[in-house]
């Protein structure tokens, strides 16, 4: 049986934020061991999927969902392990399953789950004329406790199906107010720091827009952390081409959580290229 599939890591300042471990570095890093994960199962030294016609195939995300416990756990110079793992989704789909750990400790701090699909674009550099890659796919995958579990899978799918067909809903929904005034903020991405080698504005970029907007609707009185994460992927943007996000939903909890739904439109069409459902907490700062 194969090992587990894992990355050890001493925290230093690449992977920390001002109240512990940088979630859009725990992104970044989990969206990597996926891409990774999937040319080792087919017998990739590296990446390099093309579909049928000779088209260079990228494992779009469709949908991500992170569960973290303590992320403000984590401050400089500890050690932490990302474990990974990873089971077909049908459909040239694949669900991988990363677990974050401490040293020493057998409960997770984090878990995150990433679907992703082949996709290719019709037009050379235009985001908007992606569409389903067509690939016959034979994964070599043995069945480890870390694989993601058929219910996992399954559960996922269906829920990711289920708000792809109520995304169109999402056009007419209008930002609600929040304590600074009306919850619409816009985003302009930089092609240097919001998009990625295969010319997407990234993943990561999604959420971490909609932490700026939380930013400037909300300004909490003390930092949050994120307990919840749920973002499901639409459409994307070119290059030079602005982002709205609009706060849909927000409430305050007696614990003083701030949980929000936002969505991410593209500019020029209106679009929704995104929905985030976020839950936050206080966060428990160290010293430093």
């Amino acid at each position: 049986m194969e090992a587990p599939h894992l990355r050890s890591y001493c925290a230093g300042m690449p992977h920390l934020a001002y109240t512990g471990l940088s979630e859009n570095w725990l992104w970044k890093e989990c969206g990597d061991l996926h891409w990774e994960r999937l040319a080792r199962a087919h017998g990739m030294s590296r990446p390099d999927f093309r579909d049928a016609s000779g088209n260079k195939a990228y494992a779009a995300f469709t949908a991500v969902r992170l569960i973290a416990t303590e992320l403000d756990g984590i401050g400089e110079n500890d050690v932490f392990q990302l474990h990974a793992g990873l089971a077909p989704a049908g459909r040239a789909q694949f669900l991988s399953q990363q677990v974050l750990y401490r040293a020493g400790e057998t409960t997770a701090s984090a878990r995150i789950e990433m679907l992703s699909a082949f996709v290719f674009r019709h037009s050379l550099r235009d985001n908007r004329s992606v569409g389903r890659a067509s690939l016959t796919l034979s994964a070599n995958l043995s069945a480890r406790s870390d694989e993601p579990s058929a219910e996992a899978v399954a559960r996922l799918v269906a829920q990711t199906r289920e708000r792809r067909q109520r995304a169109a809903t999402l056009r007419e929904q209008h930002a609600v107010n929040v304590p600074s005034g009306q919850g619409s903020y816009h985003a302009s991405p930089c092609p240097n720091n919001d998009f990625n080698g295969a010319n997407f504005m990234y993943f990561a970029s999604f959420p971490a827009w909609v932490d700026r907007a939380e930013w400037q609707f909300f300004r909490p009185a003390e930092l949050l952390v994120t307990t919840a994460r749920e973002v499901d992927y639409y459409g994307n943007i070119n290059v030079g081409e602005e982002v709205i996000v609009r706060c849909l939903e927000w409430e305050t909890t007696e614990q003083g959580e701030l949980v929000h739904r936002m969505g991410l439109y593209r500019v020029v069409d209106e679009q929704p290229i995104a929905e985030v459902r976020t839950r936050k907490r206080p966060a428990h700062l160290g010293g430093g």
